[in-house]
């Protein structure tokens, strides 16, 4: 199928797709970005994670969708708020592999509930 489609033809549709990736992956950040606050807020609230964790998730909310709205409404602005807000995400993951939910607290409240 591709021999209808000529070598400069392929050539110059190459950097139409990239751009298109380019566009996809910033129309998921709306979507990248809105879980991340009911996940902070949650841990906000939890206790069982530190209620910091909590709020820098929250704030990595709104850096994804600063950069989707800067992406479309100014394309040659070029600074990504997510590369300094992004990182929550990763601490969310290390607090979580490393130290883990507070036991104490957790077992408290299931037995507040039962």
């Amino acid at each position: 199928y591709l021999t209808v489609i000529s070598a400069e033809q392929l050539q110059i549709l190459v950097p139409l797709f990239l751009d298109l990736n380019d566009y996809g992956i910033h129309i998921a950040y709306i979507f990248w970005g809105l879980w991340l606050f009911p996940l902070g807020y949650l841990t906000f609230k939890s206790g069982f994670i530190p209620k910091v964790l909590g709020i820098y998730l929250m704030i990595s909310c709104f850096g994804y969708l600063i950069d989707f709205v800067t992406f479309f409404l100014f394309p040659s602005f070029g600074v990504s708020i997510n590369m300094f807000t992004g990182w929550a995400e990763l601490f969310m993951c290390l607090w979580l592999l490393i130290k883990g939910v507070n036991v104490e607290k957790w077992q408290k409240r299931a037995l507040e509930s039962a």
